[in-house]
């Protein structure tokens, strides 16, 4: 794969070239997007033990994105990072607590949790996200990872020719950096929105979510080793059900995959097999089935094509035109 940036301009593409695109190969996009999410909630769960917590300072470092993108002022991530303490003074907890669809009394206990691990400091109205807040969540990682989902898009775009040229992970991440208050304003309230309805989905509950994701993720792998291609609809679900030669994950995997304790993972699995959106074979393996829930997810998943290729041309257009 080469990169063209020196030959070619950058082409616009429209948000429903880019959709088409995603849907006439959603099984190799869909891959990575799955790896991508699974990745950040391992990051989230293993930088606080909490993911509600990881929440709520995503929430608070977006806010403050937010805040700059409304003044016209973008900091690249060095510059950020230089000192990445600041303050938010119209922020909250009715608001906080609004937003990522916790209680008062749980939002409220959990950002005092944050405060005594030195993640917040809270006096009266303001809320100050400390440096060592800048150290969990720098994300390096985030942005080598959806990077290479849009490398992926841009070579497709280029392979079904709606553009002249296609640009490699390096050059993303490099133009991410670049306006990176700017982009991650606009990926954080996408991805906060993207995990709050699937914790909606998961008995409001985020490590069940985590949880869930672990199974889907384990038989989503299996079929992409199955190299079956399906379309994009009702049957890619229906595939990553009924993939042959799959195996199951047990307790004790899902919790070492997962940082969550395994006492935990055993409760949580209890409650996903007495709703009957999970099984368990013989050897203590677990699966996910055909139940409520995953119906009411594929629906999710279908929304968020529309959604994720929306954010895909936004993140785009900034990258290539600003």
């Amino acid at each position: 794969m080469q990169n063209r940036t020196n030959q070619f301009y950058p082409t616009k593409v429209s948000e429903k070239k880019i959709y088409e695109t995603y849907c006439n190969n959603y099984d190799s996009i869909h891959y990575l997007f799955v790896e991508f999410q699974f990745a950040w909630m391992q990051q989230a769960y293993k930088a606080l033990g909490d993911i509600d917590k990881y929440n709520i300072l995503i929430y608070l470092y977006k806010e403050n994105f937010a805040e700059l993108n409304e003044i016209f002022k973008v900091k690249s991530l060095n510059e950020f990072y230089i000192n990445p303490r600041f303050n938010l003074d119209k922020i909250n907890i009715i608001q906080i607590s609004q937003k990522l669809r916790l209680s008062k009394e749980t939002t409220r206990r959990k950002i005092l949790e944050l405060e005594k691990e030195g993640v917040l400091i809270k006096n009266k109205k303001v809320i100050t996200v400390t440096l060592k807040a800048g150290l969990l969540q720098k994300p390096e990682t985030t942005i080598s990872s959806f990077s290479k989902i849009l490398q992926y898009v841009s070579y497709l775009l280029h392979k079904e020719k709606k553009v002249k040229n296609y640009y490699q992970k390096e050059y993303f991440i490099e133009k991410i950096k670049e306006r990176f208050t700017q982009i991650l304003a606009i990926f954080l309230e996408y991805q906060i929105r993207y995990l709050l309805i699937r914790k909606e989905i998961a008995n409001n509950d985020m490590e069940m979510w985590f949880i869930i994701g672990s199974l889907l993720y384990n038989q989503i792998m299996f079929l992409k080793k199955s190299e079956k291609k399906s379309h994009y609809q009702r049957e890619w679900i229906e595939e990553v059900i009924n993939v042959g030669d799959k195996k199951g994950l047990n307790a004790m995997t899902i919790s070492d995959l997962t940082g969550i304790p395994r006492p935990t993972v055993i409760r949580k699995l209890k409650i996903l097999l007495k709703q009957k959106d999970i099984y368990k074979d013989k050897n203590n393996l677990y699966f996910i089935t055909e139940g409520k829930l995953i119906t009411e997810l594929n629906k999710q998943r279908l929304n968020n094509i529309k959604e994720l290729t929306s954010i895909i041309s936004r993140i785009n257009n900034i990258v290539f035109f600003s």
